[in-house]
Formats: structure tokens, sequence, C-alpha cells
């Protein structure tokens, strides 16, 4: 019992931190965004963010789902591919119509545009 409450003394907290993110601030996220420039030509591929903190992603290679947490200009995701963990960092631009991410191969930014909302 010693052990619970400890634990959900210190989980309380980040849970109360955690829970306010999806609270209308982070709604332009939510829907599919497609790759749109890719310095390396790859076949274009999807992410869906879903309302609940779930991630999709849909491409040539299959379709692999995670979770994503927000911070001030950046959006993380962390997808589940091959029973490991693959993160990836996401800057927004301004206007929230863009999330970018450089590509390991050419160290230059793919583009990912929204298509549809939730």
């Amino acid at each position: 019992m010693r052990k619970l409450v400890l634990t959900l003394s210190f989980l309380l907290p980040l849970l109360g931190y955690v829970a306010p993110i999806h609270a209308g601030e982070d709604d332009w996220l939510i829907g599919e965004w497609r790759l749109s420039y890719d310095p390396d030509n790859r076949e274009p591929d999807s992410l869906i963010f879903k309302a609940n903190d779930d991630v999709i992603s849909k491409g040539p290679q299959g379709e692999y789902r995670g979770f994503y947490i927000t911070s001030p200009g950046v959006v993380k995701a962390v997808l589940s591919v091959h029973e490991k963990d693959l993160i990836l960092t996401f800057f927004h631009n301004p206007d929230k119509d863009q999330l970018r991410i450089v590509t390991s191969a050419s160290g230059e930014e793919s583009i990912y545009e929204k298509v549809t909302h939730e």
C-alpha cells in the first residue's frame, strides 16, 4: 500500500500537467498531415494526429502507431517500428500549417502539410 501511495504521489502531478495539453490549444494539429516536400525524394507518407494523443504513420513501408506530445513550437511523435521506438521531432511554423523535420540522409528539412481535420 505504501508503494501505491508513493507512486501516485509522483504520477498525479504529472497527470495534472499533461491533461490540459489538448484543451483547445493544440486543435490545429489534429488531423492528417502529408509529406509535401522531401529533399531525398522519398515516396509521400502521412501522419494522422488524434485528439487522444495517438499518432498513426501511413506510408510505403506500412502503418505504424504511437503517441505524441507537444511543447511550444515542437511536436514529438514516438512510433513503434518493428518493436523499437522511433522518436520523431517536428517543428511547426508560426502559422501552424507546416510541420518540418530534418531527415538523417541529407540534413535538410522535409515538410508535412495538413490535408484534413479530424
